[in-house]
């Protein structure tokens, strides 16, 4: 953990709101599916279908990621973020808004809409451009700092598309619908979470899960050939033939999967084990949705399939092994902020204990074969994997709650050696 700058860690509190809400979303996108059945699973351009993809993208991956740079720029990559205060609303209208945007999605409403736009646009803007602004400024490592700056630039452009979506389908604006959504959908995932993702990784992965340090030129390659992608793709979807940027997206997610399993493999003091079983799991949904991707132009079901494998199994898995350390340590924070020094804490690994990872692990993994296997046979499987996606999603909530109440009911041992 050396490196970190703990003095300029934020409150635990600002970024729990937001790992905590992407864990409740998570137990819902399950819900949902329980819920609606095969009729979620029919085809993309379906309203329910819509409102279980943005659960998973806006609700799960949004609030994940955004609670974690709160705690990962100012501590991890020396970005202060210039937003001391205003996580709380920021937390509260982010997520009002998408509760207002899944109902417009199944309910069509200008109100609705309008006030989803009102409430989910300018705090994402906000955030996405004090982080900007924050990267800028910082004196960590350029290159993730450079690849977080391409992370919050797609993001300020996958809200524009979202807003131009809107209007189009309020009628204000008459646009090609699916090349825009496409767009939308590559920037979202290709720009804000996977270049947010290596950017992240280039740290984190030595750090928690003791593989070689990445080296910085190796970083700045990679995010070039992901920035040329998302720049083909944009072309070839707005001026040329294509209406599909799966293909030209799916080489940069490849070889990020590649090089992550790599590392992995070749770590010479390999560490977290949990935390590296869910990477593994989480960068094998995405090469072998990178692969479809590139082996033909998917059918309407193949899209689906690779659609799962990315939102609702491969980017979740990765994040979610990440939010597990980020609550344990967040924990230890509020532990060490209560206790003075010389009182002796329980570790992150008591918090949270590895055991209860895996356990969690191997619910998620048994709720992904139930999705994919939903993907080809919707009515009989459809409402199991809605419950199972609920069941992981809850009991990983459950588990982060437990790790809190073991962190606030702490209590030193009477006659407590203070000294040390």
């Amino acid at each position: 953990m050396s490196g970190l700058a703990f003095a300029q860690a934020p409150p635990p509190g600002q970024p729990l709101r937001f790992l905590l809400s992407a864990l409740a979303w998570g137990a819902f996108a399950g819900l949902w599916l329980l819920w609606t059945g095969e009729t979620a699973l029919l085809t993309r351009w379906a309203p329910r279908t819509l409102v279980l993809v943005h659960l998973f993208t806006l609700g799960v991956l949004g609030n994940a990621m955004v609670g974690s740079l709160f705690q990962f720029l100012p501590v991890a990559a020396g970005c202060p973020l210039p937003l001391p205060r205003q996580a709380a609303w920021l937390h509260a209208a982010f997520n009002a808004g998408l509760l207002l945007l899944l109902a417009s999605l199944v309910f069509p409403s200008h109100a609705l809409a309008g006030g989803a736009s009102l409430l989910l646009v300018p705090p994402l803007a906000l955030f996405a451009l004090c982080g900007l602004i924050a990267v800028a400024r910082g004196n960590g490592p350029r290159a993730p700092r450079l690849g977080i700056g391409i992370a919050l630039a797609s993001l300020l452009a996958t809200i524009g598309l979202g807003l131009a979506l809107l209007a189009a389908l309020a009628g204000l604006w008459a646009l090609p619908l699916d090349r825009i959504a496409n767009l939308h959908a590559a920037l979202g995932l290709a720009g804000w979470a996977l270049a947010l993702l290596g950017a992240v990784a280039s740290i984190t992965v030595p750090m928690l899960q003791g593989t070689r340090r990445i080296p910085a030129a190796w970083l700045l390659a990679w995010l070039c050939v992901l920035v040329l992608a998302l720049a083909w793709a944009g072309f070839t979807l707005l001026w040329g033939e294509s209406a599909s940027p799966a293909r030209a997206l799916a080489l940069p997610g490849l070889v990020f999967c590649i090089a992550v399993l790599i590392l992995q493999r070749r770590a010479p003091h390999p560490r977290n084990p949990v935390l590296r079983r869910f990477w593994q799991a989480g960068c094998a949904a995405l090469a072998l949705a990178c692969l479809l991707a590139l082996a033909a132009p998917p059918s309407p079901r193949g899209l689906l399939l690779i659609g799962a494998l990315v939102i609702a199994i491969g980017l979740p898995l990765l994040v979610l092994g990440m939010l597990l350390e980020i609550i344990g340590f967040l924990a230890w924070i509020e532990l060490r902020r209560r206790h003075p020094r010389g009182v002796r804490v329980p570790g992150v690994d008591r918090l949270l204990d590895d055991a209860r990872k895996q356990w969690l692990l191997y619910l998620h993994l048994f709720a992904a074969c139930l999705l994919l296997a939903a993907i080809w046979q919707p009515p009989a499987l459809a409402r199991p994997a809605g419950a199972a996606l609920a069941l992981a999603w809850g009991a990983s909530g459950w588990a982060v709650l437990d790790c809190w109440r073991r962190a606030l009911r702490f209590r030193p041992a009477a006659g407590v050696d203070r000294s040390a």
